[in-house]
């Protein structure tokens, strides 16, 4: 049978009549269990702690965070302050540097001043002892004019090449002394021509004509080769003295002391550029100096 045919005989079918009362009928015979209703626990009552615990625990959170932010603002201003602090003290520090540097400048040149009174007060001894020599050595013409004198009018004077010996000795021990005092004078110049020039030595005697007193002392008194008349001769380099450290820095002074700044090649006496002399004898030239990288030290 087809669908259709079979659709059509339900559409005819003939329509069902539902006795009255059946939907209440049915349900009064439908029975049912009933879950057993239970009276809930009794809840017994929070104590005043238990219901003040979450606002004081709220308002503990806020206190804990109000001390620490007061305790990070106490710390944050006592930084600032010690900022602050640290950068007067950072302006005071190079006030105190500038301070140290011009201290020790003025310490220095306490100490050379102090260096230079000494080399004065030397070169007045050695003056007082070149003008007892220069009397000595007047006397001692004097004796050997008479000695000449006794000589021509004795026949025979045994002791004759003695006494020459003897004043020959006493000239070359003041021209000896002389050259020392040269010496001292021309390093006294040096150093203070440097305290002008920045720390540096000269390069040159001429360059130093205002420190030195006069061309004389250029000269060794026992040289013979030489003639310095007139600064034109220091320029010629017609002098006596030879200078074996042009150009180098005051510091030397502090490193190396015993570095040789002039030299007198006939008596063997040379100067330091820390001023002093040493009379070393042209015999003992070449036992006593050493030259290292184009300079010449002093070694005792």
């Amino acid at each position: 049978m087809k669908d259709e045919k079979i659709e059509k005989l339900l559409r005819k079918a003939p329509a069902i009549n539902v006795p009255e009362g059946l939907l209440e009928k049915l349900e009064a015979d439908i029975w049912l269990p009933r879950a057993e209703f239970k009276r809930p626990a009794p809840v017994a009552p929070r104590s005043w702690f238990q219901r003040w615990v979450p606002a004081i625990s709220i308002a503990m959170l806020f206190l804990v965070c109000f001390v620490a932010f007061a305790v990070q603002t106490n710390t944050l201003s006592q930084l600032k302050q010690e900022n602050a602090a640290l950068r007067a003290q950072t302006g005071n520090l190079e006030t105190l540097r500038a301070d140290n540097v011009e201290y020790q400048r003025l310490s220095q040149q306490v100490e050379e001043l102090d260096r230079l009174r000494k080399d004065h007060a030397e070169l007045g001894n050695l003056h007082d002892e070149i003008a007892q020599l220069q009397t000595q050595a007047q006397e001692a013409e004097k004796l050997r004019a008479d000695n000449e004198r006794l000589a021509a009018a004795t026949p025979v004077v045994a002791a004759a090449g003695a006494s020459d010996d003897f004043f020959g000795a006493a000239q070359a021990k003041a021209e000896s002394i002389r050259c020392c005092n040269n010496m001292k004078q021309i390093g006294l110049a040096a150093r203070v021509w440097a305290g002008d020039n920045n720390d540096v030595f000269p390069t040159d005697f001429i360059s130093m004509t205002n420190e030195l007193s006069t061309w004389v002392i250029l000269q060794c008194p026992s040289d013979k080769s030489h003639n310095v008349s007139s600064w034109a001769d220091v320029v010629a380099g017609n002098i006596s003295y030879q200078m074996l450290a042009p150009g180098v820095t005051g510091k030397i002074q502090q490193e190396s002391p015993n570095m040789v700044f002039d030299i007198c090649p006939i008596h063997g006496t040379i100067g330091m550029v820390d001023g002093s002399v040493q009379m070393v004898g042209v015999t003992n030239l070449q036992k006593h100096l050493k030259v290292v990288d184009g300079k010449t030290f002093y070694i005792q």
